[in-house]
């Protein structure tokens, strides 16, 4: 509070005199008709003035929000901020003078505490430049305890009695629990409290990621596509599990990724397959066996490969791990594109971990029965044992497709599920788990 004031507003020692001629010199005329000392009223008034001028006075800080307030340090932390310590000094002087000049000590810490509490919620509620924080409070209220401690010793002393009365302390309690409750739900319907420290941290977590993540897709685009390759455009999405779909886009191709699984999802050669090869078959597989495991070691272990060529020898490899658990055909999936010349030029992969699944009980003999009903004069062909998710669980389905004719033209895919043998709709797969 002090430091955003000190040095931060021109006008603040001009306002300070300004408010303390205006509040002090009616006081002290007031004080000298009634016969009363001056003196003591008036430093209380400059003392009062001060913490006003330097609390409320318009400001060029504050986050601009209205109806919030910062929670703070915890508060065996509190003294270890200077703002914090300079916000107890602030309020020893005018709570010290209080006790001296109505001799209440009572009613004086219960006055303090309403102030400081009071000047927070002000901040709160008007933008002001300034930030209300709970750490302001438990300062001010640190130093207008200690004020009114070294006033009532000194005036203790002084008097040489107790300056407590049963008058000071029935009307200070009840002034104070009523303040109290007052303020209480002025803050807890009007103000919302905000952790600027976590949020702070937050961010600073969260610009630490993000380099992160541009570190690791920019080595991951130059073991793709050759070191030195430069990244044109790139983006990041949230996904709905909270993780994020890395993209990037360069002069040579695309990579998609997802973080902060460091996955590939896919990625494409721009120009596709070229041809003028000789490699062997075995050589191609090896080839993508290599790259495989060096992506997806934990995915590839115990997968079985397909392997096809498209459009003769001078055509490109397609090969495809899947694996299979019980005789079911898992989730993960990973294609792979390999040029004639031994070069990955495309690649997709469904990164999923093997879900548990229900033994399955319909064998295929019975899943083409079962399929077969649904579709009058077709013949039902089970195709796959495959783990999908249905109604938001992983089962064993069959998938079955329906042929019709004599030429046995494919005419839609049916799915039963091998526990239950009842007809199901597999849910669409999604990248983001």
């Amino acid at each position: 509070m002090i430091e955003a004031s000190v040095g931060a507003l021109p006008g603040l020692i001009p306002a300070f005199l300004i408010i303390s001629a205006i509040v002090g010199v009616p006081s002290a005329l007031m004080a000298r008709a009634k016969g009363r000392p001056v003196g003591l009223l008036l430093l209380f008034v400059v003392a009062l003035a001060g913490v006003l001028t330097v609390t409320l006075m318009p400001g060029n800080g504050g986050s601009g929000q209205v109806g919030i307030c910062d929670v703070g340090l915890p508060l065996q932390d509190l003294l270890s901020s200077e703002s914090a310590r300079l916000n107890v000094l602030l309020f020893i002087p005018a709570s010290f003078l209080a006790v001296l000049l109505f001799r209440r000590p009572v009613s004086a810490l219960s006055g303090s505490l309403i102030l400081t509490c009071g000047v927070e919620l002000i901040q709160s509620w008007i933008d002001l430049g300034r930030s209300c924080s709970y750490d302001d409070v438990k300062a001010n209220a640190l130093g207008g305890f200690l004020g009114v401690f070294l006033g009532t010793v000194v005036l203790w002393l002084w008097k040489r009695r107790s300056p407590f009365t049963r008058f000071d302390a029935i009307w200070g309690v009840c002034a104070g629990v009523l303040g109290g409750l007052l303020l209480a739900a002025s803050f807890a319907f009007t103000v919302e409290p905000v952790n600027s420290e976590e949020k702070s941290k937050q961010r600073r977590e969260s610009l630490k990621d993000d380099l992160a993540q541009d570190s690791w897709l920019q080595q991951t685009v130059d073991d793709l596509y050759g070191k030195g390759t430069t990244i044109t455009q790139s983006a990041s999405l949230k996904m709905k599990n909270g993780h994020w779909r890395l993209e990037a886009e360069t002069a040579k191709g695309n990579v998609v990724a997802k973080w902060p699984e460091r996955k590939l999802v896919r990625f494409a050669l721009k120009g596709g397959a070229s041809g003028g090869g000789t490699l062997s078959e075995a050589e191609i597989q090896s080839i993508g066996d290599q790259f495989a495991r060096k992506w997806f070691a934990d995915e590839v272990a115990g997968a079985k490969a397909t392997h096809r060529v498209v459009h003769g020898n001078q055509g490109p490899h397609i090969l495809v791990y899947r694996r299979y658990v019980d005789g079911v055909m898992m989730p993960m999936r990973l294609d792979l594109t390999v040029s004639p010349a031994g070069r990955i030029t495309a690649m997709a992969a469904n990164s999923a971990q093997d879900p548990k699944l229900p033994k399955a009980v319909v064998t295929r003999a019975n899943a083409e029965g079962l399929a077969a009903r649904t579709a009058e004069g077709a013949t039902a062909v089970p195709a796959n044992l495959l783990a999908q998710r249905v109604n938001h669980a992983w089962r064993p389905v069959w998938m079955v497709s329906i042929m019709r004719g004599a030429k046995q033209t494919p005419e839609s895919t049916v799915f039963i599920d091998a526990v239950t043998g009842k007809e199901v709709t597999p849910e669409a797969p999604s990248e983001d788990g």
